[in-house]
């Protein structure tokens, strides 16, 4: 089966996001106790990286396959794409409004308990409700990409 426009902008996006921001969480996952300070610089000099590699990547590969299938290209998104796209997102949404929850009830909880980040070593990643909040960024964008795939590949 012959792959769509779409379904391949999916894949490219996938792979990119994996691949980069698997490598961002791998290295910031190693900052673990590393001075305070010297891990909050290095966890910014990653992100920024991170950011800069997606979007060069995505501009690249994007703009490669826009090049190659430029018919498909201009025609732009049929209804079979706009619903497989809507319910993608519907899941995506739903992984990041559970990720921002999760973050807002950590942020209540150190709050009211100061201690508690003081007392679990896993706690001492530097600037852990932002990696929280875009570790949650992320997989709802994997998910989205992977549902949009999934829905491709099953036809329906």
């Amino acid at each position: 089966m012959d792959m769509s426009f779409k379904e391949k902008s999916a894949w490219i996006s996938l792979f990119s996001t994996l691949g980069i921001f698997g490598y961002y969480f791998y290295n910031i996952a190693l900052l673990h106790g590393a001075p305070a300070e010297l891990a909050k610089e290095a966890a910014l000099e990653l992100l920024l990286k991170a950011i800069i590699l997606s979007v060069v990547v995505e501009v690249i590969f994007h703009s490669v396959l826009s090049a190659t299938n430029y018919k498909a290209a201009e025609f732009g998104s049929d209804e079979r794409d706009k619903m497989y796209e809507y319910k993608a997102n519907n899941i995506g949404y739903t992984i990041l409004v559970i990720g921002v929850m999760l973050t807002l009830g950590r942020i209540i909880i150190v709050e009211y308990n100061p201690d508690f980040a003081d007392h679990n070593s896993s706690m001492q990643i530097p600037l852990l409700t932002a990696h929280i909040l875009m570790f949650s960024f992320i997989l709802s964008e994997v998910v989205r990409f992977a549902g949009q795939i999934f829905y491709y590949r099953r036809g329906y």
